[in-house]
């Protein structure tokens, strides 16, 4: 028996694992990289080109073709392309010891020089191969023949570490260079800085990854690509690595002409070219004329890559104006996902060009959808009160199930536009309604979606905390067994349809664990008591708790006469904790009760049907 309780104790308090680190796949944080404004986000379709592009094409060489600089395994542990790791907020921190650039690297204290634990490195990056670029373990040191890249994603955080020469030394890790990126910010190394790249930008968001090129959606970033030689830098790089006269600035721009026709080309080819003409190639290093940056990975078929990329020739690009940024962005905030057919906010928000809101703006904005059926807003003239921030209330109805997009863009300013993509699933439920059946027990239920396969419930005790799932079924109702007497409990239901797009979280719905005397409370049956005061008073302070608004003080602490101040002030107490759990107003029969009225059945009624 001892030992049996000690097992017990281990098995309680041994906490939850980490994920443990991926090398490659899906990247699970928001897509594309970075904010959809940011610089490798930029559509530069309608971007102006550079005065002298032809004498920086012919530089490279218009002859010259593009190369995939990715694939798959290239024997004897060597790879392909550059390759990735996911891991999660949990992963151990190390420090890495900077022996070229520590000046510019995060992870140093710059005041006297020493690195601290800051990069999430995997301990599986020591041994295994594939988890540096060139693909050999970080034990074997090739920093004088490669560039030997590590990219690691935080999946929690949506942040992005990047390492340059990594090396084991067999007691801790070096590198060349390393770099931070808040992938939820648009903020630029700082000016002279590098990163892990030539240029000073992140890396991975110019990568072409399979998943993207083969998946549902269109490829929305630039690609990242290198020259033999770079001369200087402009926006949005940050630092110089040549200057070389004739040569391409780092963070130049092409963009591949408008008029070349792919339609010859395979289907996830004509997608990669169909974002070199929308978002265009960066110079991001120094390297080899036209080689194209991707991701390492077993399924890329180069015997179709190559012959397709090198039949582009640089001669079939042009040169956009050297440093361009447009003088606005936009970013739009969508349901995601979104309800077919149900009625949505749209926002739009607007960028001047360092990124801060522009408050002044009085343009005119335009959307399109690839969803041909849907609802969107009309031309809208932003005014000064705006200041730079426009919702559009109920404004967006999607109706085709499946990933659509959204392009929003200045009528008269054709630099100033913005794509951004929004899954569209079952519609969301219906009349949600939440039933106490016991104080143990309630029941959840709500009308049927159109191409639901399932239903998901989720619940929250406190607007303090999020709404968590709790279960599914392909019902219309479910039974929470999980609750406890005088708890406070509200619901959202979503819809799943049977290629597991979800629907929008549906409106919410409360119930309060408590039973009531004489339920329903009947016109003509039913005398109003003070009991029923009593109650409705213990669950509407019951849910201001949960609100976190605190208990309502009433007249009367013991009431023996029910009056109309006890209902009038019920009603004031039950409304703002509704509010704040997004309930909806409840709607009263008579609304302003004088004092002396007569409470009537339906004022009680009406007041438990607000709180359960």
């Amino acid at each position: 028996m001892r030992s049996l309780f000690a097992l017990l104790v281990v098995l309680i308090v041994i906490p939850a694992l980490a994920a443990p680190p991926v090398q490659g796949g899906p990247i699970p944080v928001p897509l594309p990289l970075f904010p959809p404004n940011n610089w490798w986000n930029l559509d530069i379709s309608s971007a102006p080109t550079a005065l002298n592009g032809g004498d920086y094409i012919t530089f490279i060489g218009a002859t010259r073709g593009l190369h995939p600089d990715f694939g798959g395994d290239a024997g004897g542990g060597d790879i392909y392309g550059i390759p990735y790791i996911v891991v999660d907020g949990d992963q151990a921190k190390k420090a890495v010891q900077f022996v070229e650039f520590g000046s510019q690297s995060d992870g140093v204290n710059h005041t006297n020089g020493q690195s601290f634990p800051f990069y999430p490195v995997p301990d599986e990056a020591k041994t295994m191969n594939g988890w540096i670029e060139g693909g050999q373990p970080g034990t074997v040191d090739q920093r004088n023949s490669a560039d030997r890249h590590m990219l690691m994603v935080d999946k929690t955080n949506n942040v992005l570490y990047e390492l340059y020469h990594v090396w084991w030394n067999g007691l801790a890790w070096e590198g060349g260079s390393g770099a931070f990126f808040d992938m939820k910010t648009n903020d630029r190394r700082p000016e002279g800085w590098t990163s892990a790249d030539a240029a000073g930008l992140a890396i991975l968001p110019g990568l072409l990854r399979y998943d993207e090129v083969f998946g549902p959606d269109e490829i929305r970033h630039a690609i990242r690509f290198t020259s033999r030689d770079s001369n200087g830098h402009v926006f949005p790089a940050s630092h110089d690595a040549g200057g070389r006269s004739g040569a391409l600035p780092l963070g130049s721009r092409l963009r591949l002409k408008q008029g070349k026709i792919i339609t010859s080309y395979p289907p996830e080819v004509q997608k990669i070219f169909r974002a070199f003409k929308k978002y265009g190639l960066i110079l991001a290093d120094n390297g080899t004329d036209m080689y194209i940056g991707g991701a390492y990975d077993t399924r890329w078929d180069n015997g179709v890559l190559n012959p397709a990329f090198s039949s582009l020739k640089a001669g079939d690009f042009e040169v956009i104006q050297l440093g361009w940024k447009p003088p606005f962005t936009l970013v739009m905030t969508l349901p995601n996902p979104a309800g077919a057919s149900d009625p949505a906010n749209l926002t739009v928000t607007v960028y001047d060009a360092n990124y801060n809101v522009a408050t002044a703006y009085t343009g005119t904005i335009h959307f399109t959808s690839t969803d041909g059926a849907a609802t969107l807003p009309v031309d809208y003239t932003f005014t000064a009160s705006d200041a730079g921030v426009h919702t559009f209330v109920n404004g967006l109805t999607m109706r085709t199930s499946g990933l659509q997009s959204i392009t929003a863009f200045d009528t008269i300013a054709p630099t100033v536009t913005v794509t951004q993509s929004i899954t569209v699933g079952s519609a969301s439920p219906k009349n949600v309604t939440a039933t106490t059946v016991t104080p143990t027990q309630v029941q959840i239920s709500w009308s049927a979606s159109s191409s639901a396969a399932q239903y998901e419930v989720f619940r929250t005790t406190s607007t303090a905390g999020a709404f968590a799932s709790i279960g599914t079924t392909s019902g219309l109702s479910f039974n929470d067994n999980s609750v406890s007497a005088n708890g406070v409990y509200v619901y959202k239901v979503r819809a799943i349809d049977a290629a597991s797009q979800p629907s929008s979280l549906s409106a919410p719905d409360v119930a309060t664990t408590m039973l009531f005397t004489e339920d329903p409370v009947l016109a003509g049956a039913t005398v109003v008591k003070a009991v029923h005061v009593t109650q409705l008073r213990q669950a509407v302070n019951l849910l201001r708790t949960a609100a976190g608004l605190g208990a309502a003080t009433f007249t009367d602490s013991t009431p023996t006469v029910v009056k109309a101040v006890h209902v009038a002030e019920l009603r004031s107490a039950l409304g703002p904790a509704r509010v704040a759990f997004g309930l909806s107003n409840v709607t009263y029969t008579d609304p302003t009760l004088a004092a002396g009225a007569v409470v009537k059945a339906a004022h009680v009624q009406e007041l438990r049907a607000g709180v359960k």
